[in-house]
């Protein structure tokens, strides 16, 4: 996405870029978070992807999740709002949902992507290895895991 902003004197400052991206916090009939990993990366994280331009973050998510996971989920609240900027990457808005719980036969229906996801696992959220999540998004996991618990919007800003 890309943003233009005018200045006072009617000229056009340069063009900003910045991405956004929309994930899922779903739980199972247990409270176990589903966690996934994608095959271009050792790290495991929500499920979810790239909001397009004509998106809005809430259908971006409702759409990875059937592409990527096959799973047809009614997306609920906003969880977590967040501007990361990591310093040599595209800042991005990253938008986490509240997706819900899937039923046992959703569980077992879970099917590995087309689009390359290597795989997928539900995990107790007191036990999610920190080790495994991307460093740079472990503050957007524990504000995803707090407004969860607290039935809450967080918003963070990640700037460098």
């Amino acid at each position: 996405m890309t943003t233009r902003h005018g200045r006072e004197d009617g000229t056009e400052a340069a063009a900003v870029s910045w991405g956004a991206s929309a994930a899922a916090f779903i739980t199972d009939e247990h409270g176990d978070v589903l966690l996934v990993n994608p095959a271009h990366t050792v790290y495991w994280t929500l499920p979810g992807g790239h909001v397009e331009d004509d998106e809005l973050p809430d259908a971006a998510c409702a759409r990875e999740l059937r592409e990527t996971l096959g799973l047809d989920l009614r997306v609920g609240p906003l969880l977590v709002a967040a501007w990361l900027d990591a310093g040599g990457l595209m800042p991005r808005v990253h938008h986490v949902f509240d997706a819900g719980q899937v039923s046992h036969r959703q569980r077992s229906a879970l099917t590995q992507a087309a689009d390359g996801r290597a795989g997928c696992r539900f995990v107790p959220p007191e036990r999610i290895d920190t080790s495994l999540v991307p460093p740079f998004t472990l503050p957007l996991w524990e504000a995803a895991l707090t407004a969860h618990r607290d039935k809450r919007l967080v918003c963070l800003d990640l700037g460098t």
